[in-house]
């Protein structure tokens, strides 16, 4: 007899609880067990961008730099709504003000105040982001990175990865069985652990564009949406 021990967390309460218990649960089984861990992914085409967008500006004094970068900054994003992004999808991430110096010959020398303010933003129309990108730098946005791609709902994407896991995992469960002198396998154990997925593209330098340049050109490609389980399986005749 072999016996297989099963830690189960049981989750009590509502779903914002974060409190669980941890049990054993002792499985008794007359054959031997597969143990296996099992990736799978599915491609997908990304509907999202996400970047961050601001402006640096410099003055002698602090009151003048963050009189000129209140402005500037509103220009952006008065910018980014016009082109169609919604209030929620705008955030600001950082505001910063701070003296800034040069050195000449060991010396330090004052050269004003930079005050700097960044927006992340969420665009949901990637036929537009191109262009978009070349109003912001012609409305002054002095800083941008990103895009990073995703997908607005990926629920549909996972489903279909961890039907990819599920179909491998029993395929190559059953072959090992059947090589071993058993004709299936029964499922005592399942878990899934968190699969990463992203894509990230380097930064990119705002410029001001002539009115005869392109737009930006830019490349979503796929994104990789995974799922990872680990599964035991009982040998049966």
């Amino acid at each position: 007899m072999r016996k297989l021990i099963i830690t189960v967390l049981l989750a009590t309460g509502v779903m914002t609880a974060s409190r669980a218990t941890a049990t054993q649960v002792n499985i008794t089984t007359a054959n031997p067990v597969i143990d296996l861990n099992i990736s799978e992914t599915v491609q997908a085409r990304p509907d999202i961008a996400t970047f961050t967008t601001g402006v640096q500006n410099l003055a002698p004094t602090a009151t003048e730099a963050v009189r000129a970068n209140n402005i500037q900054m509103a220009t952006v994003v008065a910018r980014l709504q016009k082109l169609g992004i919604a209030e929620k999808d705008i955030q600001t991430t950082q505001i910063n003000l701070n003296q800034q110096f040069d050195y000449r010959d060991g010396q330090q020398i004052f050269k004003g105040y930079q005050a700097s303010n960044m927006v992340n933003a969420k665009l949901r129309d990637l036929k537009k982001l191109g262009a978009f990108l070349d109003a912001l730098a012609v409305d002054g946005a002095t800083n941008f990175n990103g895009p990073t791609f995703g997908i607005d709902d990926d629920s549909v994407f996972q489903a279909a990865a961890r039907d990819k896991v599920w179909s491998a995992a029993m395929s190559r469960a059953r072959e090992l069985a059947q090589k071993a002198g058993y004709t299936n396998v029964r499922v005592l154990r399942v878990e899934e652990s968190d699969y990463g997925r992203s894509y990230v593209s380097g930064p990119m330098v705002m410029r001001t564009m002539d009115a005869s340049e392109k737009s930006t050109p830019i490349s979503p490609g796929e994104l990789s949406i995974g799922a990872n389980m680990s599964f035991t399986f009982e040998m049966v005749k």
